[in-house]
C-alpha cells in the first residue's frame, strides 16, 4: 500500500458520511431532505494522478433550515498509477445547511456543496473540496458528488 493511501482511504470513508441530528422536521418554508439517500462521490488530484470513486447511503435528519446525518455502507475505490486501492468506511456528516436551493455540509476533511433539485426534492449535487493529509502536507482533492433518491 502506497503511502497516500494509508491516509486517504480512511479519509475518504470519513468523507462519504451524513450527519447526525433531531428529527423535529423541516419548517414549512423548507424542503425537506430528511431520509435516505444514495450517494455517489468521485474526486481526483491531477498532479498526483490520484482518483476515488466512493458510493453508499446516507441518512439525513433535519430541523429547519439545518441538517445533520450518517453515512453507512459506503464503498470505493481509489486508482493511482499502477495500483488501485478499495475501501470501506461511514461517518456523521455535520453543519448541514439550506439555503433556497443550495445545501452544504461538512464531513471534518471535505466540503460539500450543492443544489436541490426535483418536487419533491429528489436530487442533490454539486462539488466537493478536501484536504487529504498525505506524507506531512494537505494534499488537495477535488471533485464532484451527488445524493438521490
Amino acid at each position: 500500500m502506497r503511502p497516500w493511501s494509508i491516509l486517504l482511504l480512511p479519509s475518504l470513508a470519513l468523507a462519504a458520511a451524513a450527519c447526525g441530528g433531531d428529527s423535529s422536521g423541516p419548517s414549512d418554508s423548507t424542503p425537506s431532505l430528511a431520509g435516505a439517500w444514495s450517494l455517489e462521490a468521485d474526486v481526483s488530484n491531477s498532479s498526483l494522478q490520484v482518483s476515488c470513486v466512493l458510493t453508499g447511503t446516507v441518512t439525513l435528519t433535519q430541523s429547519g433550515s439545518q441538517f445533520s446525518g450518517q453515512a453507512s455502507n459506503t464503498s470505493g475505490l481509489c486508482t493511482a498509477p499502477g495500483q488501485s486501492e478499495p475501501f470501506t468506511g461511514d461517518g456523521p456528516l455535520t453543519g448541514g445547511t439550506i439555503s433556497g436551493s443550495q445545501v452544504s455540509y461538512t464531513d471534518g476533511i471535505c466540503t460539500y456543496t450543492g443544489t436541490m433539485s426535483g418536487d419533491p426534492i429528489n436530487r442533490i449535487q454539486g462539488n466537493v473540496s478536501c484536504d487529504f493529509p498525505i506524507q506531512g502536507t494537505d494534499v488537495p482533492m477535488n471533485g464532484t458528488w451527488q445524493l438521490s433518491r
